[in-house]
């Protein structure tokens, strides 16, 4: 009998879940004029603090598109290690991020080695919006997503497992990782690529 691990078909976002910015957002802020933690990175957080909207955007376009500061932010620890299981394990993976500049995307993901061996225009896919999330997941047969932000796991309505990254442990009101069935939010909440391996590839 075949385990549940050889039924999933895995998504995974890129900013906050494969690529770590915290201290990256912290130095940038500064140089904004904002004096925020680490833990005041994640984009549901941050993007309160650092005001008006214009402020905002002209920061995340600075963070994510102009190369001098978007290319210098490193891996999240554990990921190529999970990847490469997955991919020994022949499950299906795909990649959607809402980065605007995907050729910057993938020129970050190039430099720390995860572009083409692990991702590639096979398996990535660039949006624009959490709803597009949603279409191409729903296209692509995802069961479990992962994901930093709890407004994209809210509109994944065609996704079965929504697990929300929480690295930095600063989203209280959701389900540990153990938890088999997750009450209230309708997703699990995961701290490590450690947690994330566990949590997929542990044959049940």
């Amino acid at each position: 009998m075949k385990s549940q691990v050889d039924k999933k078909i895995i998504g995974f976002d890129m900013d906050g879940v494969i690529v770590d910015h915290a201290q990256r957002k912290v130095d940038l802020a500064k140089n904004f004029g904002f004096k925020i933690k680490k833990t005041e990175t994640p984009s549901e957080i941050i993007k309160k603090l650092i005001t008006p909207l214009a402020t905002y955007r002209n920061f995340q376009r600075v963070l994510y598109d102009e190369p001098k500061t978007a290319l210098f932010s490193p891996l999240m620890p554990g990921v190529k290690v999970t990847l490469t299981k997955i991919q020994k394990l022949k499950i299906p993976y795909f990649l959607i991020s809402r980065r605007k500049k995907e050729e910057t995307a993938i020129t970050l993901l190039t430099k720390h080695g995860l572009w083409p061996k692990y991702f590639n225009r096979q398996n990535t896919f660039f949006v624009l919006e959490p709803e597009d999330k949603e279409i191409k997941a729903k296209a692509l047969g995802i069961t479990h997503y992962i994901d930093d932000e709890q407004k994209v796991l809210d509109v994944l309505r065609s996704v079965p497992n929504k697990i929300l990254f929480d690295p930095l442990g600063v989203f209280k009101n959701t389900s540990p990782f153990r938890k088999v069935r997750y009450k209230n939010s309708g997703y699990a909440r995961v701290k490590s690529w450690k947690e994330i391996h566990d949590l997929l590839l542990k044959k049940v």
